[in-house]
């Protein structure tokens, strides 16, 4: 619980952190699109500069390294080209025509960071410049001793930016998948509570789910056309990416170690603590985010190599010593089957970060962590609908319980429930009618046990039908009936019963002497007389003895 509020406290004050510094960061650079064809690569007929050294090559490599620097300048000669088109990953870019500066990309003087954010940068070119000397800077902004070379495409900028949507879109789809999927887990752990079987674990899954999607669709980095406040983006990819560790760590020790994990609940600590304190290092500008993902990359990391050092011996090496979880089996296998494959990618994908220059940090991640959350929603969707079936069932087997079979009233059971819950409460207006089947012994002796059945089911329709619209009729005993009713008057009463007895005398059955009478008696609640309705139905049965007797006399 306590964890629960911390991390509830964390997210709402990066919301409030988030509103305020988006104000500031509504000036960073984007572009607009023009409509053509033609998208290629631009790779050949660069020189590129290191300090004074100039190296050619046929084809920009991936990655140069800068002995030490980590300033490059790309240059070549236009030759006719429409617009070229990059992404620039953790870069500062600046762009140069024979000397004059066209295109900065840089860090807003009002925010502390060391890059603008992620973002494609278009220079556009006309038939005008042909013949100039196009100079492209790159600065990379955290690794040393080596720059990213970003790959260069040219033609316009809507031929660029459709076949970068095209190429991503995918990856853009399931990551808003997981978005949805884990709000549609948070929507299963409101409706069902603690009665799912993955309990208080699957609303940290959830909150992963949520966290982790939002992340990788960031990635994917398909904001940059349409959005100008790159920076924050960036800054909302670190948040997600941190904030996704606590579920995620929180899931693993509920699901594999019933939340008693000692290095797990350690991990949770130190990331509470290296967020906040990351997180002021990026606003004071003494460290940026980036500079600081390894320590998250770091829990991950040892998160990663405990989750398959404790699930892989217990799935391969100990199902013998699996007690009491016979019908958990196939969930074990399957939550540790794709834990493992989380692990992985994401090692993979940190890798990828540190090792290569591609911008999407996700792309083999996401697709593990959609699988695992896909196959938990698919579990978790048959649990709830298995829950609807039993909470249904568990309604029926209840009511059946309540209900008296032969008559389909309300059972003795249910009736001192109800006059104990109504006796707790104000009794005030409240009433209590006794009813008697006259003879009843009788009908059973002379014409038998299904005859005296059917007397008594046409009484109790006959008392329903007249008392039921002033409260509950119950079966409380063999041929007597109760109803606790409330605003009946007693001359309303006296009418009721004379169209009772008025009922049961046309019902007399043709050749059978024997006649079908119902007795009854009423009283009203008295503050003066009775403790409790239990008084009051004292009154009522005495009563409705009286009125046997004038009924028998007659």
């Amino acid at each position: 619980m306590k964890t629960t509020r911390v991390y509830g406290a964390q997210v709402i004050c990066i919301l409030v952190l988030l509103l305020i510094t988006n104000t500031l960061l509504s000036g960073m650079f984007t572009g607009n699109f023009q409509y053509a064809d033609g998208c290629e690569a631009f790779r050949e007929g660069w020189q590129i500069h290191v300090g004074d050294e100039v190296r050619s090559y046929d084809k920009l490599p991936q990655i140069i390294s800068t002995n030490g620097q980590n300033d490059i300048r790309l240059n070549r000669t236009v030759q006719g080209v429409d617009t070229i088109g990059f992404f620039s990953f953790q870069q500062q870019i600046y762009v140069y025509l024979d000397g004059e500066e066209i295109l900065r990309f840089a860090p807003n003087e009002n925010v502390n960071s060391k890059t603008p954010g992620n973002g494609w940068q278009f220079i556009e070119l006309t038939s005008e410049d042909a013949g100039k000397e196009l100079s492209i800077r790159i600065v990379q902004c955290y690794k040393k001793n080596k720059v990213n070379i970003p790959v260069l495409y040219h033609g316009t900028k809507m031929s660029i930016t459709l076949h970068y949507l095209r190429s991503e879109s995918f990856l853009l789809l399931i990551s808003l998948i997981g978005v949805i999927v884990g709000l549609f887990l948070l929507l299963i752990c409101n409706i069902a509570g603690k009665r799912l079987q993955l309990n208080r674990g699957l609303s940290w899954l959830a909150l992963f789910a949520v966290f982790i999607g939002t992340w990788s669709a960031i990635e994917t980095n398909v904001y940059s056309f349409f959005f100008n406040r790159l920076l924050m983006f960036s800054w909302i990819s670190y948040i997600c990416l941190k904030m996704a560790v606590v579920p995620f760590l929180m899931f693993v020790n509920y699901t594999f170690h019933n939340g008693n994990s000692k290095l797990l609940r350690g991990l949770i600590a130190f990331s509470f603590v290296e967020f906040w304190v990351s997180g002021f290092l990026q606003l004071t500008g003494i460290m940026d985010y980036a500079d600081t993902v390894f320590l998250t990359h770091g829990i991950l990391f040892i998160s990663g190599i405990y989750i398959m050092v404790t699930a892989i011996p217990k799935l391969f090496f100990r199902r013998k010593n699996w007690d009491n979880i016979e019908d958990r089996k196939v969930t074990y296998v399957v939550h540790s089957i794709f834990i493992v494959v989380v692990a992985v990618t994401s090692m993979i994908d940190m890798y990828r970060f540190y090792f290569s220059n591609n911008p999407d940090i996700a792309l083999y991640s996401r697709i593990g962590y959609f699988g695992y959350v896909l196959a938990v929603t698919i579990a978790s969707l048959m649990d709830f609908i298995s829950l609807i079936v039993m909470g249904k069932q568990a309604a029926l087997i209840k009511q059946e319980a309540s209900i008296d079979p032969m008559t389909k009233l309300r059972n003795r059971a249910e009736f001192e429930k109800d006059i104990v819950k109504v006796s707790s409460k104000n009794s005030r207006n409240m009433g209590i009618v006794m009813c008697d089947l006259n003879d009843l012994k009788m009908f059973n002796d002379v014409y038998g046990h299904d005859m005296g059945d059917y007397y008594i089911i046409i009484g109790s329709e006959v008392i329903q039908d007249i008392f039921g619209q002033w409260g509950n009729v119950y079966r409380v005993g063999g041929d007597e009936f109760c109803g606790i009713v409330k605003g009946l008057t007693e001359e309303e009463f006296i009418n009721a019963r004379e169209k009772m007895e008025s009922r049961m005398k046309a019902l007399h059955v043709v050749g059978y002497d024997l006649r079908m009478e119902v007795s009854s008696g009423y009283a009203v609640f008295n503050q003066g007389q009775d403790k409790n309705l239990r008084d009051t139905m004292k009154r009522a049965d005495a009563r409705m003895y009286q009125r046997k007797k004038q009924l028998k006399k007659s």
